[in-house]
């Protein structure tokens, strides 16, 4: 029992010499010896005191045995349990390793969500601007031909070529601008990936972390149940009190292994989803940009005109089917990161125990000292807000995520400002090798295709900048709460900060 002094125990050989060190005049000062008539003979109160000397030492040595685990204590007439005392430190000092082990596993889960996916606050502005100028080249591309297109439907030979000209190079450039800021993401994410490679967050570093953590737990825990199980048989309610408390120990565990495993799961699936955008929309950016410098060749080698028209159609098609494939690419690697940590790691979603926790606070109001009480319940408390924090933070998570992701235009209006574009590059195809003499019908070919495209393009010029303003103002309306993602985080650290300080000094 806490709050108990215990002593060490004393032998039969120690309480023989006790006894036998006692003065004559001390036993003759007992009751028994008391009633002797003084007009006693010597031999009479010699017999006595010896009969006495022989009748105590058989009654302790009958106390020992039929009470081993009770000690005499050499300042006092009380009883102490020893076995007791050794199965309660030992157990609580089990539970202190286990919580200081399970503090570092919650420590590496917020450490390794803030490093796995790092993303800098500048980089939203800068790829929004990139995309947005890429995006405003293109349509001031798109409305110059356009107007040429609208002057030539009734005489193509209206139609300027220095203009034309100047509308390929001018898209040119604009799909230079996109594609260079689609790269630049892909190298910021490639950094990222390498920095928390080194600092052990990787996908295997950070899975052996885990395992390794797994595997301490697992043997404190088996010494644990030893611990218990030499607990003295007769205190069933104490007993009780230690198993709730590995239950509810055992609980803490699973949800921190349960909460590693979603947000691995997550950055995986986020880093593929994310560089499988910006390569393919690098790619079809450029296949553009190729496209219009095979077109500049056109105008003095027209037979090569097929050839930017197919490169175009190619380039748009894999616009539209970007935001689609780079999301199922992120669900595969989710689903596959997931059935891998299954595999690697005992991970079962963890069970609500209130009726445990319930009882443990029953019985164990009397049996735990005030601070042991607090301890265990801040650590009790952390559990359960652990999944409402996780559910809290996957929202806001997603919720920025989608605010911020204006390179993939989200998912629905990503394929639908793609589409916008296909049918200017099939027009121009079809004009290039049906129509291809026909100036007056290729003509009103183009024209329409054109249409077709600036409407994609307006609307991505709108698209854009209203996702950007609406990340930033949900960051704003989160930060003037506190609950931005990155608050949550800083203040669950300071919190494991406190409660390691709180159990580390209770090992002192």
């Amino acid at each position: 029992m806490i709050g108990y002094r215990f002593k060490p125990v004393l032998t039969v050989f120690d309480f023989s010499k006790i006894l036998t060190a006692l003065p004559r005049a001390s036993l003759h000062n007992l009751p028994l010896v008391s009633t002797i008539n003084e007009n006693s003979t010597t031999l009479k109160g010699t017999f006595r005191a010896a009969s006495l000397r022989i009748v105590s030492f058989v009654s302790i040595q009958i106390i020992l045995f039929l009470h081993p685990q009770l000690s005499w204590c050499k300042d006092g007439n009380q009883f102490e349990f020893t076995t007791e005392a050794a199965s309660h430190e030992r157990i609580i000092s089990i539970d202190r390793t286990l919580l200081l082990e399970l503090i570092k596993l919650a420590r590496f889960n917020i450490q390794f969500h803030q490093e796995a996916n790092r993303h800098q606050k500048w980089r939203a502005l800068t790829y929004a601007t990139g995309r947005e100028t890429g995006t405003a080249v293109s349509f001031a591309s798109s409305l110059v031909d356009l107007q040429q297109r609208v002057r030539g439907l009734e005489d193509p030979a209206l139609i300027s070529r220095n203009a034309l000209r100047n509308v390929v190079t001018t898209s040119l450039v604009g799909n230079a601008i996109s594609g260079s800021a689609s790269g630049l993401e892909l190298a910021q994410n490639t950094w990222v990936m390498l920095e928390a490679h080194k600092q052990g967050y990787s996908p295997k570093a950070s899975v052996d972390f885990v395992k390794n953590i797994v595997g301490t737990t697992d043997t404190l825990f088996d010494e644990r149940e030893r611990a218990v199980a030499a607990y003295p048989l007769q205190l069933q309610r104490e007993r009780r009190v230690y198993e709730l408390d590995g239950i509810l120990i055992r609980r803490i565990r699973q949800q921190l292994l349960s909460e590693f495993r979603t947000w691995s799961c997550h950055s995986r699936g986020r880093a593929w989803r994310e560089n499988t955008f910006y390569s393919l929309d690098a790619l079809q950016n450029f296949t553009r940009m190729s496209a219009a410098i095979i077109g500049l060749k056109g105008f003095s080698q027209p037979n090569v005109g097929g050839t930017a028209a197919v490169s175009t159609m190619v380039a748009n098609s894999v616009a539209t089917l970007n935001p689609i494939v780079c999301g199922l690419v992120g669900l595969a690697m989710r689903k596959y990161q997931l059935k891998k940590l299954s595999r690697e790691l005992p991970i079962e979603r963890p069970v609500v125990l209130d009726q445990s926790l319930a009882e443990l606070k029953l019985k164990g109001k009397d049996m735990l000292n005030e601070s042991e009480t607090k301890l265990m319940e801040e650590a009790l408390s952390l559990s359960d807000k652990s999944e409402r924090f996780d559910v809290v933070l996957d929202r806001e998570n997603r919720e920025i995520e989608r605010l911020r992701r204006v390179a993939q235009q989200q998912t629905i209006a990503g394929p639908l400002i793609g589409l916008t574009s296909m049918p200017a590059s099939i027009l121009g195809t079809i004009a290039f090798y049906d129509y291809r003499h026909d100036r007056e019908t290729t003509n009103k070919l183009l024209f329409a295709g054109r249409i077709s495209a600036i409407a994609g393009q307006s609307y991505a010029l709108i698209q854009t900048p209203y996702t950007m303003i609406s990340g930033m103002r949900k960051n704003r309306q989160l930060k003037r709460r506190g609950e931005l993602p990155s608050q949550l985080l800083e203040e669950r650290l300071k919190n494991l900060d406190r409660l390691e300080a709180q159990i580390i000094s209770k090992r002192l």
